[in-house]
């Protein structure tokens, strides 16, 4: 199953209908973006069909805005680091990128019953209840071995404790890319700009983004659930991005994680379970403008 998500990198918050609606109207991007189904037509191409909007939180707000004026923030929500005790007391080396990096789930984003999703909160500085995306007592194998972080011990049903990963690095990372909003189909994506178009005659509307592919797989989540005994509720209705910075944390045995670690945006969908151990692939674009 493929899905996109889509944000919009903006400049207003908390502001009302009518101060939104007036930003539309002269191209300001708000900080709302949008979660789509993606499917294929007869000739191949991808289809997007809206599920849910999504938020932009303030800890995102606040990294875009550095990243702007190359000038630190005079405040900014505390980190995962430090809120969950992992890797705290570990400062990056100056000069490590911080990018968004990762993604994680929760179960916190809608109501057990079809249909009640949660609003999310601009003021969030994690995904709606976080939950592990990987449990596992012994070393993760496999393809994506190397796409878990942020581990913590956990105590199980049977009394024991056992290692999780919270957070997943993304399947793949699109170029930045710009494109004509000229498609005569909804939910079809319109010709890409490759060359010069200051002197264009073209008059639509341009958007520009870039391209996270995030992968659930079979054991994703399920494992969480099922090492705590509980895999009749096994589930997740929330995805969250993850700003980071990735460091060595124990030369001997070249183990990476990530530091400096806050959420950047978020989004709440109906209850997806994981009991059917399916392989879920969402695409996430951020947009920079609409």
């Amino acid at each position: 199953m493929n899905r996109i998500i889509k944000d919009s990198i903006g400049i207003m918050s908390m502001v009302s209908p009518a101060q939104v609606e007036l930003a539309k109207q002269h191209n300001i991007p708000v900080y709302n973006g949008v979660l789509y189904d993606v499917t294929e037509d007869s000739y191949g191409r991808e289809i997007f069909t809206k599920i849910n909007s999504n938020t932009v939180v303030l800890g995102g707000a606040i990294l875009a805005l550095e990243k702007l004026s190359g000038l630190p923030a005079t405040f900014k929500p505390a980190t995962l680091n430090t809120i969950y005790s992992v890797n705290n007391t570990i400062t990056a080396p100056p000069g490590t990128p911080e990018t968004i990096a990762l993604f994680g789930v929760g179960i916190g984003g809608s109501a057990t019953d079809f249909g009640n999703v949660i609003t999310p909160d601009f003021k969030q500085r994690d995904v709606a209840s976080l939950v592990p995306i990987m449990v596992s007592k012994t070393a993760i194998t496999g393809t994506e071995a190397n796409k878990y972080f942020f581990k913590k011990q956990i105590p199980l049903a049977d009394q024991t404790t056992s290692d999780a990963w919270y957070l997943k690095e993304f399947d793949s990372v699109s170029n930045p890319k710009s494109l004509f909003k000229d498609s005569a189909e909804d939910g079809v994506d319109g010709t890409e700009i490759t060359e010069e178009v200051y002197n264009s005659p073209r008059t639509e509307p341009i958007e520009s983004f870039v391209e996270y592919r995030i992968k659930v797989n079979k054991d994703d989540v399920y494992s969480y659930f099922e090492a705590t005994g509980n895999t009749n509720m096994a589930r997740y209705n929330a995805i969250g991005l993850y700003t980071g910075q990735k460091v060595l944390i124990d030369a001997d045995t070249s183990y990476y994680d990530y530091v400096n670690v806050r959420l950047f945006s978020t989004v709440h969908i109906d209850n997806e379970s994981v009991k059917e151990r399916k392989v879920s692939t969402y695409a996430y674009r951020i947009y920079s403008a609409i």
